[in-house]
């Protein structure tokens, strides 16, 4: 039985980051064994060990010498060259499940490949349900978003879209919440980011950024987030062990690794030992503690922070 994690999100949220530092944390931090799939063909230079890389299959710079296509359609062409040749995928794949492997696929970041285009979507259905992989989709959305409200409104509309659209258990994080003080005072409280609810709030911070045309609108997709209600976001520091274990949790719940044997106690990481507060810490605490920590050492630049993910230790 094979489980993994599909990690998708904009351009520049971390995704990447995100899959090295799973790396650093399953090899120093907790055994896992793990196998890390590079699903965007545009990911010239990935920083963790690649076991399976799209570009074996198709070349975004051929495909848009060919087909003079830009960036953004090269991506979706080899995105429906992969679904019509997704059995090279599972060529690729089983052998690293018959090794008891948990897969990581690092998706294109281009938002409509996992929000409306149906080709990723398939290549997924196929996987879950032909294949039998336990999946979970992680939506990575960077937390600088959260210093303009109207951007966080986009975020949050982007992550419902994600969600119903890959119909898979999902989690959603905020990524990079370290480096979020240096951008000034919020405008709501972490809590609010972190459980959007009582959107009107939020409604009443975005509508005087617009034109008055778009206020009716702007209410009415506030309603329809709040009727849904199923948005909230887990907090990450990637360079932060405790908020990736807890990252790492919510994933474990939502694909079953945690209840599977061995999972989440032993032959599957043994992320249970050491944390065992985080099933009953509020994503608050959790993002309280991060910026504690940052600022105890310092703020880091982001060369630093991508340096620190090398050395990950409990603190």
């Amino acid at each position: 039985m094979a489980y993994g994690q599909l990690v998708v999100g904009p351009p520049g949220s971390g995704k990447t980051t995100y899959c090295h530092g799973l790396e650093q944390f399953f090899t120093q931090v907790s055994s896992r064994p793990h196998a890390i799939i590079n699903l965007d063909p545009a990911n010239d230079s990935p920083r963790y060990t690649c076991a399976v890389d799209i570009k074996d299959l198709v070349s975004l710079e051929k495909v848009q010498e060919e087909t003079e296509l830009g960036p953004n359609g090269g991506l979706v062409f080899s995105m429906e060259y992969l679904e019509e040749n997704v059995d090279w995928l599972k060529n690729a794949i089983d052998p690293l499940i018959k090794e008891g492997k948990y897969l990581i696929f690092d998706l294109p970041g281009q938002v409509e490949i996992f929000t409306c285009h149906t080709s990723l979507l398939h290549v997924i259905q196929t996987m879950s349900t032909t294949w039998g992989i336990h999946l979970a989709s992680v939506q990575l959305v960077d937390s600088h978003l959260c210093t303009e409200p109207s951007k966080y409104f986009s975020s949050i509309l982007v992550s419902l879209s994600t969600m119903l659209h890959l119909g898979l258990p999902h989690v959603n994080v905020l990524s990079k919440v370290d480096m979020l003080e240096q951008f000034g005072e919020l405008d709501f409280q972490p809590r609010y980011f972190l459980k959007p609810d009582s959107l009107d709030q939020l409604a009443d911070a975005v509508i005087p950024t617009m034109h008055p045309k778009f206020s009716k609108a702007t209410r009415e997709l506030c309603g329809l987030l709040e009727d849904y209600s199923i948005v909230s976001f887990a907090p990450l520091a990637v360079e932060d062990v405790e908020s990736m274990a807890y990252v790492i949790k919510l994933v474990d719940k939502s694909n079953g690794f945690a209840y599977a044997k061995g999972g989440g106690s032993g032959g599957g990481g043994g992320l249970l030992e050491g944390y065992s507060t985080i099933d009953t810490d509020e994503p608050e605490d959790i993002w309280a503690r991060i910026q504690e920590r940052v600022n105890k050492r310092g703020r880091q630049s982001p060369e630093a922070v991508n340096e620190s993910i090398h050395q990950p230790t409990h603190e």
